[in-house]
């Protein structure tokens, strides 16, 4: 019986409004798996890694390595993206990889070499937003929208990568405008956080299972408005 390949990669994308895995060995990147939209919450994410297993002749226990977007995201991709991960690593002993979603976005961008900021889930004025650094993994954090205008001038930026239509981001579409900054829609994929994870990998940089965490723009709405209540 042959040996397991432990060399078997996977990518997966959940922190945004569509997802997907990506699977291969090594390096290279084999096959793309979108997951269903209407069922990726509950039903699919395991039955799109089991299809893209298949393309490539590859089984569970050949996995080695999983890469995975910890976010800022939606809450409930994110929590059923990071449970499987761990459960994987527990189960198959493989290595993990956090990525940022801020530099999945960098590297989905149409001009992935300029400078860029990056806008996600805006709420009552503020974006979680991070500043592309060269070389430098950076999550990013919460910034009412004139500071994201004001750091994206002194840091010579002049685009802003957000994950939804411009025209639904109207307080913010209003300011860079003003400012001169243009806003470009982007959507990372599996394919995007297995670029930035396998130079991760490369670097040595892995996560235990037990430290791998979701990143939530903010607390739950529901618990934002019991604190409210409470005071």
């Amino acid at each position: 019986m042959p040996e397991p390949d432990s060399n078997v990669t996977l990518a997966i994308e959940a922190a945004g409004p569509s997802a997907s895995v990506a699977v291969g060995r090594g390096h290279a990147m084999q096959h793309l798996e979108p997951v269903a939209n209407a069922a990726r919450h509950d039903d699919d994410l395991m039955p799109a890694i089991v299809r893209s297993f298949a393309r490539i002749a590859a089984s569970p226990k050949d996995l080695g390595t999983v890469l995975v977007s910890v976010g800022p995201g939606g809450f409930t991709g994110l929590r059923i993206a990071v449970s499987t991960v761990k459960m994987l690593a527990l189960a198959l002993n493989c290595r993990i990889v956090s990525v940022y979603e801020t530099d999945a976005m960098i590297q989905a961008a149409p001009s992935a070499n300029t400078p860029l900021a990056v806008c996600l889930t805006g709420k009552h004025g503020q974006y979680w937003t991070a500043f592309q650094h060269r070389g430098t993994a950076f999550p990013g954090q919460l910034l009412a929208i004139a500071d994201v205008i004001h750091t994206a001038a002194s840091e010579a930026i002049t685009s802003i990568a957000v994950s939804q239509p411009p025209e639904h981001l109207a307080d913010l579409a209003a300011a860079a405008t003003a400012a001169g900054l243009h806003l470009i829609e982007v959507h990372p994929n599996a394919s995007h956080v297995w670029q930035v994870g396998c130079r991760m990998v490369a670097a040595g940089r892995y996560t235990a299972a037990e430290q791998l965490l979701p990143i939530y723009p903010r607390e739950p709405e529901a618990v934002r408005m019991w604190r409210q209540r409470k005071g």
